[in-house]
C-alpha cells in the first residue's frame, strides 16, 4: 500500500515533489525478527529498521500499520526527503533501542533515534522517542523533522482532551478534519499547516469508549510542536521546522512521549510533567497555602514597607501570617545592574535606590498615565519620590522586620533582561536584542532587552543570582523575575549571536530555577509571563520551568485563564497596583480562581498601602482574606459546558477573556 502524492504532500508540507511513502508491509515471519521490550504489562516490538510495529497491552494493539510506518523523516523543504529506515548501526541498552542513520549525498548529516519504554508513577508507562540530528556543516534551508504517528486506540468514537492556550480543557471527537484536528504548541522554530488549535502546553490526551486506556502524547517544551492524530486511513504526525535563517548546524534533538495510563485528564497532565519536565522540580508546597500577597515598590521612599507590616501585624493573627507573602521591590540601584558588580561578582555594600526619581522624564510620568490600567501614576505620588540610600545591612533589617513577625518575604530579582544604555559594565551594544521596556525611577538611559543567546548575558544572571543566594538565600522565601514576557515565541537572536532567543530564555529560566531549588527545596523562583493581557495571547509560558508565576498584570481578568495550564502543578499569582480602585479584579480572582488577596504600595498605582486604607476598604480586604485563607490554590482548567464556561463549577464572568485567538 502507498500513500498518495496528495496525502504525502499534505503530511510533509513539500511544495514540489512527486514522492510517496511505502507502507512497511512486514510479513508475520519478518515481524518475528523484531526486538521486544516489555514493561508494566506493555509489550513493544521494533523492527531492525527502527519501525515500531506493535505496542500492545493484552489484546489492545495501538499500532495501526494500515496507515504506514513510523520511521522518522527529515525533509529539506522543497529539495529532498530523507527517511530513516536503513540504520548503519543498532544496539540495545536495557529497555532502550538506539538506531543510527547516516546520509551523505547533497546534505551530509546523521540521525540517532532512541526508542524506550519508561516507567512512570502509579503504574503508568511511556513510550519515549528521541530523535537527534547532527549537521557538521551549516544548512541554510528550512529543515522539517517529521515523526509519523500511527499509534492510536483501535476503537471508534476516539476522543481527545486538548489543553487550549486560553485555559479551556476541550473534549472533542477525533474526526480527521483539517484545522479542527491539528494542534500547535508555538515556541522556537516554526511549523507547516493550516490554522491549528493553539495549545497551552505540548500535550494531547486520547481516550475512547470501550477502554479505560489513555494515550497522552506530549513533546519537550523548548521548540514548536505540531500534532495531527491518525484517523481511519490517514496517518498522523508530529513535526517541527528548523529555520533556514537561523541555520541548522551541530546537534538538534526532540523528544516525544506517548504515556499509557488508566487515569483521567489530570493524570495526563501529570504524565506531561513526569516525562517532559521530569528534571524540573515543582514549587514548594507552602505556595498553595498563601492567601494574601503584597508588592511594595519602595513606597514612601522606603518607609511604607515598615508601616504596612505594622498594620498587617495588627490585623492578621500570628497563626495566619505564614499565608501572607510580601514582595520587596525597588530595593536595588538600577534596572540591569541590581547592585551586582559583574567584574568582582559581588554585591555592593551600599547604593542609591530610585536613582532617577527626580529626573524630569520620570517626574513627567505623573502627567502621562498609561491607558491600559487605571490610576497608573499619580502626579502627587511621583513628586514625592526621592533617591534612597540603601545598604546590605538595611536590606537584612527589612527582611528580618517581616520574618520576625511571621510573614513570608520575596525579593524582586530582575526586570526581565532589561538594561539602560548608560549602565556601566553591563550595557554592551552587542547584547541588544531589541529596544524598549520599563522606564521609571529605577532605570537609567534608554532601555533595551538583552539577547539571552549572548554568553555574557547568561553569565551575568547566573552570577547575580548566586550572589543573592549567598547574601539573602537563608532569609527570604523566594525571588521574583518580573517581565519575563519580553522574549516572545519566534524571537531570534542577532547576527552576532544568532539562534532561537525564545529557547535560550526558557533554558535560562530553567537554570536559574534549578539554582534556587538546589539551594533549598523551600525556596522558590517566580516567572512573570503575563499571557493574555493586552491581547498578548502569544506570550511564552516560561513558568513551565519555574516554580510559579507572579505576574505584573494588575490582576486583570484576561490573564488568569492563560496562566492555568503552564502553572498547573504550582500557583498563579498577580500584583494589583490599584488594589483599591480595582478591588473588583482582586475579588473576582479570589472567588473564581482561588488566587491570593492582592495588595500593593508604591507610586506606580493607587499608592495606597494597607496602612493607609480607610476602615471600609480594610474590612473588604480582610473579609476576603478570611474567605480565602482556609483554601489551597490547586489549579484546574476551564470547562466549556456548551458555552457556559466554568472553573471548578464557578462561573467565568468575564467571558470575553476566552476570545478565539485562533482556537
Amino acid at each position: 500500500m502507498k500513500i498518495s502524492r496528495r496525502e504525502f504532500v499534505g503530511m510533509m508540507g513539500a511544495t514540489a515533489a512527486s514522492l510517496s511513502v511505502p507502507n512497511s508491509g512486514y510479513s508475520a515471519s519478518s515481524v518475528e525478527s523484531a526486538e521486544v521490550i516489555e514493561r508494566g504489562g506493555w509489550q513493544l516490538k521494533v523492527m531492525p529498521t527502527g519501525d515500531i510495529v506493535s505496542l500492545r497491552d493484552g489484546n489492545l494493539e495501538l499500532v495501526n500499520r494500515r496507515v504506514g510506518d513510523n520511521h522518522p523523516r527529515i525533509l529539506v523543504v522543497g529539495k529532498k526527503l530523507y527517511t530513516c529506515n536503513q540504520p548503519r548501526s543498532a544496539r540495545r541498552e536495557g529497555l532502550k533501542l538506539v538506531f543510527e542513520y547516516a546520509f551523505s549525498d547533497r546534505y551530509n548529516f546523521s540521525v540517532d533515534y532512541e526508542i524506550e519504554l519508561i516507567g512512570l508513577k502509579a503504574g503508568a508507562v511511556a513510550l519515549k522517542q528521541k530523535v537527534g540530528m547532527r549537521f557538521p556543516a551549516k544548512v541554510a534551508d528550512n529543515v522539517k523533522l517529521v515523526l509519523p504517528r500511527n499509534l492510536q486506540l483501535p476503537l471508534e468514537n476516539r476522543k481527545v482532551f486538548v489543553p487550549l492556550k486560553n485555559g479551556i480543557g476541550r473534549r472533542k471527537p477525533v474526526l480527521g478534519l483539517e484545522n479542527d484536528d491539528e494542534y500547535l504548541f508555538r515556541f522556537a522554530g516554526s511549523y507547516e499547516g493550516g490554522r491549528p488549535q493553539m495549545l497551552a502546553i505540548p500535550m494531547l490526551d486520547e481516550y475512547a469508549d470501550g477502554t479505560d486506556v489513555h494515550l497522552t502524547l506530549c513533546a519537550d517544551a523548548f521548540f514548536t510542536s505540531h500534532f495531527v492524530l491518525p484517523f481511519q486511513e490517514k496517518i498522523g504526525q508530529f513535526h517541527c521546522l528548523y529555520l533556514g535563517q537561523v541555520g541548522l548546524h551541530g546537534r538538534e534533538e526532540r523528544t516525544i512521549y506517548t504515556g499509557l495510563h488508566r487515569g483521567d485528564e489530570k493524570t495526563a497532565i501529570q504524565v506531561f510533567y513526569d516525562t517532559v519536565l521530569a528534571d524540573v522540580k515543582p514549587g514548594a508546597d507552602w505556595l498553595h497555602d498563601v492567601a494574601m500577597i503584597d508588592y511594595d515598590y519602595l513606597s514612601e521612599n522606603g518607609q511604607g514597607w515598615f508601616a504596612d507590616i505594622d498594620k498587617l501585624e495588627q490585623v492578621v493573627r500570628s497563626a495566619d501570617r505564614s499565608k501572607v507573602f510580601l514582595a520587596l521591590h525597588g530595593w536595588y540601584d538600577c534596572v540591569g545592574r541590581y547592585t551586582f558588580d559583574y567584574r568582582t561578582r559581588s554585591l555592593d555594600k551600599k547604593w542609591i535606590a530610585f536613582p532617577s526619581a527626580l529626573n524630569p522624564d520620570v517626574q513627567a510620568l505623573g502627567d502621562a498615565p498609561e491607558t491600559w490600567t487605571e490610576n497608573y501614576w499619580h502626579k502627587a505620588s511621583v513628586a514625592k519620590m526621592r533617591p534612597v540610600e540603601m545598604t546590605l545591612a538595611d536590606m537584612h533589617r527589612r527582611i528580618k522586620y517581616a520574618k520576625d513577625r511571621g510573614f513570608r518575604v520575596g525579593l524582586y530579582y530582575a526586570d526581565g533582561l532589561a538594561v539602560g544604555d548608560t549602565v556601566k559594565d553591563i550595557y554592551d551594544p552587542s547584547k541588544v536584542l531589541r529596544w524598549g521596556g520599563w522606564e521609571g525611577p529605577d532605570t537609567k538611559g534608554r532601555i533595551c532587552q538583552q539577547n539571552p543567546l549572548h554568553p555574557e548575558v547568561r553569565d551575568f544572571y547566573r552570577g547575580y543570582l548566586q550572589a543573592l543566594l549567598a547574601e539573602y538565600g537563608k532569609e527570604v522565601d523566594g525571588f521574583i523575575w518580573d517581565e519575563t514576557f519580553f522574549i516572545d515565541p519566534g524571537d531570534l537572536g542577532t547576527p552576532a549571536y544568532t539562534g532561537y532567543a525564545d529557547r535560550a530564555m526558557m533554558t535560562l529560566v530553567k537554570e536559574l530555577a534549578a539554582m534556587v531549588a538546589d539551594f533549598s527545596p523551600q525556596l522558590v523562583f517566580f516567572a512573570s509571563d503575563v499571557i493574555g493581557v493586552r491581547t498578548w495571547s502569544h506570550k511564552a509560558p516560561y513558568a513551565l520551568v519555574a516554580h510559579a508565576t507572579y505576574q505584573d498584570s494588575g490582576s486583570r481578568p484576561e490573564a488568569w485563564p492563560y496562566g492555568l495550564f503552564p502553572n498547573f502543578r504550582n500557583v498563579l499569582w498577580s500584583c494589583n497596583w490599584a488594589p483599591v480602585s480595582n478591588f473588583h479584579y482582586t475579588q473576582y480572582a479570589v472567588e473564581t480562581f482561588d488566587t491570593p488577596v492582592t495588595i500593593s504600595n508604591g507610586a506606580a498605582g493607587d499608592d495606597i498601602g494597607i496602612s493607609e486604607v480607610n476602615p471600609l476598604q480594610l474590612k473588604r480586604i480582610l473579609d476576603l482574606f478570611e474567605k480565602r485563607k482556609n483554601r489551597r490554590m490547586e489549579i484546574s482548567w476551564i470547562e466549556e459546558n456548551q458555552c457556559n464556561h466554568t472553573y471548578r463549577g464557578r462561573e467565568i464572568k468575564y467571558k470575553w477573556t476566552l476570545r478565539g485567538d485562533g482556537l
